[in-house]
């Protein structure tokens, strides 16, 4: 196994016993072994809709562009692409480019922008699930929601803008700069209102899903905490996890979450049993999806002419 592999691991159990042994070891125990197959079942299918509506939007972002790869191709690749979940702000994603040039002959100037609009409309899509919880967050947290999703909003402005254009023509970019105009033609297409707007609003329904996980798993193991907290301090814990830029958001979710669900009146071992559990169900079940199909995705034969 690949020794940052195996950090990672180490990271993340470290940050499990430091949440088992904050909730008291033998209560967090109790409360992890509480929940019932049914309701892990329910978690699980959650994060599968996550997956399977993000999915969707691949599909859409591709179809709009005039991609084309064979489905299985594409489904294949889509979901080694959740084995990058664990990659700071989910940025190793852009190797789905790679894995699309290598077995379809795709330029990955061409399929860059539909991740890039993957990632900036998943950050669009938690804000906005965070924020309708803004009267419940604390202030620190609803301020970074809105600098995030100002940020964001700004930066794809830019990037569609002419000064953009100007700067992929700089001497020091000279190299790239066909290949930097072709992605960039090809995100202003994706950040046309009609497809930001279908892409944001399949976003917040995946999202929500995921939200909706973690009030399932809180209520099957008798921690319920009202939907309209859980969702909000889901997507809240999440964006705090995408900002402190270590990998999958470890350390900054869960310690955020945990916080913001004790805030809730969520006692102590029921929360830490709930963040453990919400992160087995959604990141790390994510990132197996991802590894298996990385494996499948091996099958398949090189694209003979890459470009």
């Amino acid at each position: 196994m690949d020794k940052r592999w195996l950090l990672l691991v180490a990271l993340t159990i470290g940050v499990f016993v430091v949440l088992v042994g904050y909730g008291d070891f033998g209560d967090t125990l109790d409360e992890i072994s509480s929940l019932s197959i049914s309701y892990l079942i329910a978690g699980l299918a959650l994060a599968l809709a996550n997956y399977l509506l993000r999915f969707v939007r691949w599909i859409f972002y591709l179809d709009v562009l005039g991609i084309k790869a064979p489905a299985a191709v594409s489904t294949l690749v889509f979901l080694s692409g959740l084995a990058m979940s664990i990659t700071p702000g989910k940025a190793g994603e852009l190797v789905k480019c790679y894995f699309l040039n290598s077995k379809t002959g795709v330029p990955v100037s061409r399929s860059a922008p539909v991740v890039v609009m993957e990632r900036l409309t998943d950050v669009i899509s938690v804000i906005i699930l965070g924020l309708t919880g803004c009267l419940l967050l604390p202030v620190s947290i609803i301020v970074i929601l809105a600098i995030a999703l100002l940020a964001t909003v700004i930066g794809i402005l830019f990037a569609v803008s002419r000064h953009a254009s100007r700067a992929v023509s700089l001497p020091i970019l000279s190299r790239w700069t066909d290949l930097l105009k072709d992605s960039q033609n090809d995100f202003k297409v994706l950040a046309a209102p009609r497809v930001m707007f279908v892409g944001v609003a399949v976003g917040s329904v995946a999202w929500f899903a995921e939200g909706l996980a973690l009030w399932v798993i809180l209520k099957g193991i008798g921690s319920e905490i009202d939907l309209v907290k859980a969702l909000p301090i889901y997507a809240a814990a999440t964006l705090v996890g995408a900002v402190t830029a270590l990998p999958g958001g470890l350390v900054g979710t869960e310690g955020s979450m945990l916080a913001l669900l004790q805030q809730s009146g969520v006692p102590r071992a029921g929360a830490s049993a709930g963040v453990v559990l919400v992160r087995l169900v959604t990141l790390w079940f994510a990132v197996l999806v991802g590894l298996l199909a990385l494996l499948a995705l091996q099958r398949i034969p090189e694209f003979e002419t890459k470009l």
